[in-house]
């Protein structure tokens, strides 16, 4: 089921996690300080996502990992 946007989020680490026999994901450097912060994640293109979380801190969906979140919008 597609994601409906505007939709709240936190920011994940997953730094080491296997997703294929040799390829592990790599938590970016910028969202490192970000890690289980909360915000609301809004489509403002057809392929980018905004994060921004509940402190102002703005964060791009290409710059992070994220989940959604329960609690509305």
């Amino acid at each position: 089921m597609p994601i409906q946007y505007p939709t709240r989020c936190r920011i994940i680490d997953v730094e080491g996690t296997e997703i294929a026999p040799g390829l592990v994901r790599k938590t970016p450097d910028v969202s490192k300080p970000h890690i289980g912060k909360e915000g609301l994640a809004e489509q403002v293109s057809e392929f980018i996502i905004r994060m921004t979380l509940d402190d102002g801190t703005i964060l791009m969906g290409y710059e992070c990992w994220w989940e959604t979140i329960a609690g509305g919008v």
